[in-house]
């Protein structure tokens, strides 16, 4: 059978050669409105400015590159620096002792007196009291038993670590001494201990460089500082017993020391009254963070130490 030949295309039927033409409109119109989605959907990501992306996440490709991007394998992350928690100050680190009266009725002490901005505080918290006889009695020298007594009533550490045992009797303490329990708890958490002869001394009037060594010890105080620097506000630094200048140099530091009448001089050998005392056993609860400071003119405070005096 003779091969007939193909017909040319232009023999070929009209049917045939326009039946894809009524597809190109629909096909355009697909394309167009694929097209405006895809930009609808960009703007509306771009507009979205509340929205949170987190650091970690790789960064979203927008539009119509969006369909074909892959996020490269290995590629950096970016991780936001590690926070490291910080010791709180002393100051922020427990809530306020609470108010328990209203202000202290001594009829020995008013509002004129040196110290009784930070004597009211006490009392007002119940940390501090007077004499039966409705006296403070601010001025008389404090013995070493009503400090101990103070320091139990005030302070609840866990006691000290020693490699040596501690010595908590003394033959001039019987048990029933009134501040026997006091004097023990005292000793145990590290403020007080007894004389070189082994004695306690209950009754002896404990002088401020005892007072301000006993706070030190107990509360921990160290300083990087050379004494020749934190030792300069003081007049008479030369009277510091060469045993309680580390001391002194931390209880400066965490700004412990109250001088008064005259805030250059330590008088560290005098007998320490009983407002002085109150007044730095408040700034160490200060310290401690159980109190807010008062602004007080006769506080030892570092920003006080000039640059250019010398030891």
């Amino acid at each position: 059978m003779p091969l007939r030949p193909l017909p040319r295309r232009s023999q070929m039927p009209s049917t045939r050669r326009l039946r894809w033409h009524p597809l190109v409109p629909v096909g355009l119109v697909a394309i167009a409105t694929g097209l405006t989605l895809i930009a609808w959907t960009s703007k509306q990501s771009a507009d979205a400015g509340a929205t949170l992306i987190p650091a970690t996440s790789p960064m979203p490709v927008r539009g119509l590159k969006g369909l074909f991007h892959r996020h490269p394998q290995g590629s950096p992350l970016t991780v936001p620096p590690p926070v490291i928690p910080q010791p709180l100050p002393p100051q922020q680190a427990w809530p306020e002792l609470p108010l328990v009266q209203a202000q202290p009725d001594f009829n020995d002490l008013n509002t004129e007196h040196w110290a009784w901005p930070l004597l009211a505080d006490l009392a007002r918290r119940d940390l501090v009291s007077g004499f039966p006889d409705g006296t403070f009695r601010p001025g008389a020298a404090m013995t070493r038993a009503e400090f101990a007594a103070q320091l139990a009533q005030l302070f609840n550490l866990p006691p000290e670590p020693s490699p040596l045992p501690v010595q908590t009797s003394y033959p001039d303490l019987k048990p029933d001494h009134w501040a026997y329990s006091s004097v023990q708890k005292s000793v145990e958490m590290g403020f007080l201990n007894g004389h070189p002869e082994g004695v306690f001394l209950p009754n002896q009037p404990i002088s401020r460089i005892q007072v301000i060594v006993a706070l030190a010890n107990g509360l921990a105080l160290t300083s990087s500082r050379a004494a020749t620097e934190a030792l300069v506000p003081y007049a008479d630094r030369e009277q510091v017993p060469i045993w309680a200048i580390r001391q002194l140099v931390a209880a400066t530091e965490a700004g412990l020391v109250v001088n008064y009448p005259k805030i250059t001089t330590l008088a560290p050998n005098q007998p320490a009254s009983r407002a002085e005392v109150a007044a730095m056993l408040h700034r160490s609860l200060v310290y401690t963070g159980s109190l807010q400071a008062i602004p007080s003119p006769y506080v030892v405070e570092k920003a006080e130490l000039p640059a250019w005096q010398s030891y």
